[in-house]
């Protein structure tokens, strides 16, 4: 592989997204999963593709692109919004 090949194959938002990953694997941060849902959804809810562990067209497979587009949603909002409300139970 030369060195522009290399280059060019460089994906900038998908090194961003493995070090938020990372970040919030390493670090315990729940809401920065809902940052990563956030980044998942809004292209999807734009393009009209979203992706599992395939791509998903709104227009071929609707019951299945909403049905992950709403779980993107709902997962970036609960973990967003549980640190402000402490929606989940604590253990002691």
């Amino acid at each position: 592989m030369t060195k522009e090949n290399l280059i060019s194959r460089f994906k900038p938002r998908t090194l961003l997204t493995l070090i938020i990953i990372y970040i919030a694997v390493g670090f315990d941060l729940q809401w920065l999963w809902g940052v990563l849902f956030l980044i998942w959804l809004i292209p999807g809810l734009l393009t009209g593709y979203t992706h599992l562990v395939e791509p998903i067209s709104r227009d071929e497979n609707p019951v299945w692109y909403w049905l992950i587009t709403g779980t993107w949603l709902w997962m970036s909002a609960y973990l967003l919004l549980e640190p402000l409300f402490n929606i989940l139970p604590h253990t002691r």
